[in-house]
């Protein structure tokens, strides 16, 4: 929700610490200036989690769809402001759904959730199932002519599409999923690189921005 890196300097100082070969404050700037300037911090002792790795970045999602997740949403004395895109509910059409999160414009038919977070504007067809998957959503929605279109180029539509199995998952901005895929990272090396487009890190499975996966593509152990 907010970036915990922050930092005021004097000017002069910050000119002073960047005159130097480090480039990284908090393991090498910082600890550099101790003893030599006025150094002031304040202690958060409220949530935070360190997001730097792709398994921190992928659990920590997952952690906000319990019951009791470690971050409270609905404090009404800390309101959750964002930028406000002015997109409809998401509807959800005859799901089966444990533990999730949705964002606005989202549109999920006679699918599967188990502990999934899905961003704005994500579509999830018929009969897929999604398990532990962190879906980002889109950038846009897509009108008739260009559903249209795909079906004319054989090419999938934004989101997830029919009777798909995904597990283990992060699927990036305006992914394109066909029908029948099956993505699951259980039992694959790390580092395993199906194409450019689909990758394996940390033991989870990445499906790439603006990536096409066809019709029937299988990844599984």
């Amino acid at each position: 929700l907010a970036s915990m890196g922050i930092y005021i300097f004097n000017a002069r100082t910050l000119e002073k610490a960047l005159d130097s070969d480090t480039t990284d404050f908090g393991k090498e700037i910082i600890p550099g200036l101790l003893g030599d300037v006025k150094m002031c911090s304040y202690v958060f002792d409220d949530y935070w989690e360190d997001i730097g790795t792709v398994k921190a970045f992928f659990d920590c999602n997952l952690r906000l769809t319990e019951a009791v997740p470690p971050f409270n949403f609905f404090d009404e004395e800390a309101r959750i402001y964002t930028r406000a895109r002015f997109l409809p509910a998401s509807k959800v059409n005859s799901c089966t759904v444990s533990q999730a999160v949705m964002a606005d414009g989202c549109i999920v038919s006679d699918a599967t959730l188990n502990c999934c977070s899905l961003g704005v504007r994500s579509i999830v067809n018929e009969g897929s199932q999604l398990d532990n998957v962190v879906m980002m959503g889109a950038d846009f929605f897509e009108c008739p002519s260009d559903l249209e279109e795909n079906a004319e180029l054989g090419r999938p539509s934004v989101g997830v599409g029919k009777n798909c199995r995904i597990k283990n998952a992060i699927l990036d901005k305006n992914v394109r999923i066909g029908d029948d895929v099956v993505l699951d990272p259980t039992g694959l090396p790390d580092d395993f690189a199906a194409d450019k487009s689909v990758c394996i890190r940390d033991g989870v499975l990445i499906v790439c921005k603006d990536a096409t996966i066809p019709d029937g593509f299988v990844l599984k152990a």
